[in-house]
């Protein structure tokens, strides 16, 4: 009896409406029905069921950071990426995925020492039109040629400075980032998946975290204190960049420390403090994701 292996591995090419995502990680791939309805009349012992509202949806990380906020303002076409098959020659040896009008909604940039960089991203698919279904939305093309190599655009590993307005913090050991939109879709008429899939930037959610050695006291109050009880200020980050490359500056606006805690142990070998903080806007200068005053500029 032959061997059967239809095995693939290895996610690759990744390049999501029109943007190289390079140094791809993880694509985690959802797909179903949204609306599962059961019914046991009349004594049924197993219920009746019905199926409707299909979806595609998924979330994404890469270590391709710089291209964060393209990826939340880009226009929606298709996210393309590869998979290497088992036991088959290159020449024909991966999978071709084409996901449609990938509505992206989440983005979360995330900093740690020691290690590279990453942007995290979730999308809704929109269907094309009432016919179509979680086959159109997510396709399959067999047998290809290996996709062109995707370098992840300088992958950051260390935070060398980071300002909160004129205060410095020292010692950083990780920096997060959240910005989540308003995601709204709908299905309906003779609709098969959502034919409405919206990601709406009022009101969207920015909020993030640093953690930090920095254990300075001036004055009688601890740096961390002295951070939430800060005014608003611009959080400024230098970040090192793989393979020599220039470093990059990371501005997020508008930050505001709400709180923070602490974790001292024994076994731990120094105290480490995270803050977490919000981002406000301002009545004068709206910040807005793309435009004069960004929330996020990576330059």
């Amino acid at each position: 009896m032959a061997t059967v292996n239809n095995r693939v591995s290895n996610p690759q090419g990744s390049v999501i409406n029109g943007l190289d995502a390079g140094g791809l990680m993880s694509a985690n791939i959802s797909e179903g029905y949204e609306n599962i309805l059961k019914s046991s009349p009349d004594g049924l012992q197993v219920p009746l069921k019905d199926r409707e509202v299909q979806f595609c949806r998924g979330s994404v990380v890469t270590q391709d950071w710089p291209h964060a906020v393209a990826l939340l303002t880009g226009t929606a076409t298709t996210y393309i990426f590869y998979e290497r098959k088992s036991g088959v020659a290159e020449a024909t040896g991966f999978i071709k995925h084409t996901i449609t009008a990938p509505i992206i909604h989440r983005m979360t940039l995330t900093f740690t020492k020691g290690g590279y960089a990453t942007v995290s991203f979730d999308f809704e698919c929109r269907a094309a039109d009432p016919t179509k279904t979680i086959a159109d939305m997510h396709a399959y093309l067999d047998s290809q040629a290996a996709p062109s190599y995707l370098p992840a655009a300088l992958g950051g590993y260390r935070i060398t400075s980071l300002l909160h307005g004129s205060q410095a913090i020292k010692h950083v050991m990780g920096l997060t980032v959240n910005i989540t939109t308003q995601l709204v879709k709908a299905c309906n008429d003779g609709d098969i998946a959502n034919t409405c899939v919206d990601a709406r930037l009022d009101g969207l959610t920015c909020d993030g975290s640093v953690t930090f050695q920095d254990a300075g006291i001036t004055t009688n109050v601890m740096l961390a204190q002295t951070l939430v009880l800060a005014a608003k200020a611009s959080l400024v980050a230098t970040i090192v960049q793989g393979q020599a490359q220039t470093a990059k500056t990371l501005t997020i606006a508008g930050v505001v420390f709400d709180s923070v805690s602490s974790n001292s142990g024994a076994a731990a070998p120094f105290t480490e403090y995270t803050v977490n903080f919000d981002i406000a806007n301002d009545l004068t200068a709206q910040l807005t994701l793309a435009g004069t005053n960004n929330v996020l500029t990576i330059a």
